[in-house]
Protein backbone atom coordinates (compact mmCIF):
# COMPACT_ATOMS: atom_id res chain seq x y z
CA UNK A 1 0.00 0.00 0.00
CA UNK A 2 2.74 2.42 0.91
CA UNK A 3 4.94 1.48 -2.58
CA UNK A 4 2.26 1.60 -4.53
CA UNK A 5 1.23 5.29 -2.94
CA UNK A 6 4.70 6.57 -3.79
CA UNK A 7 4.68 5.28 -6.74
CA UNK A 8 1.45 6.94 -7.84
CA UNK A 9 3.42 9.94 -6.39
CA UNK A 10 6.17 9.45 -8.63
CA UNK A 11 4.34 8.63 -11.33
CA UNK A 12 2.01 11.47 -11.66
CA UNK A 13 4.25 14.42 -9.72
CA UNK A 14 7.77 13.65 -11.28
CA UNK A 15 7.42 16.17 -14.34
CA UNK A 16 6.28 19.08 -12.17
CA UNK A 17 9.16 18.25 -9.33
CA UNK A 18 11.69 18.19 -12.05
CA UNK A 19 10.70 21.23 -13.10
CA UNK A 20 10.16 22.78 -9.72
CA UNK A 21 13.85 21.65 -9.22
CA UNK A 22 15.25 23.55 -12.15
CA UNK A 23 13.27 26.38 -11.25
CA UNK A 24 14.40 26.61 -7.80
CA UNK A 25 18.02 26.03 -8.77
CA UNK A 26 18.28 28.57 -11.17
CA UNK A 27 15.81 30.75 -8.56
CA UNK A 28 18.69 30.08 -5.67
CA UNK A 29 21.29 30.99 -8.31
CA UNK A 30 19.55 34.37 -8.82
CA UNK A 31 19.13 34.58 -5.28
CA UNK A 32 23.09 33.83 -4.67
CA UNK A 33 24.27 36.03 -7.33
CA UNK A 34 22.39 38.87 -6.15
CA UNK A 35 23.18 38.74 -2.79
CA UNK A 36 26.46 38.49 -3.18
CA UNK A 37 26.42 42.22 -5.86
CA UNK A 38 24.13 43.53 -3.17
CA UNK A 39 26.21 42.47 -0.37
CA UNK A 40 28.94 45.25 -0.01
CA UNK A 41 26.04 47.89 -0.87
CA UNK A 42 24.19 46.66 2.29
CA UNK A 43 27.42 46.69 4.49
CA UNK A 44 28.02 50.30 3.20
CA UNK A 45 24.47 51.17 3.82
CA UNK A 46 24.37 50.16 7.51
CA UNK A 47 27.89 51.54 8.30
CA UNK A 48 26.41 54.64 7.14
CA UNK A 49 23.78 54.51 9.13
CA UNK A 50 25.51 53.13 11.97
CA UNK A 51 28.08 55.30 12.05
Amino acid sequence: MAHHDDDLHGDSSHDGFHDESGFLTIFLGLVVMVGMTCLPATIGWVQLATG
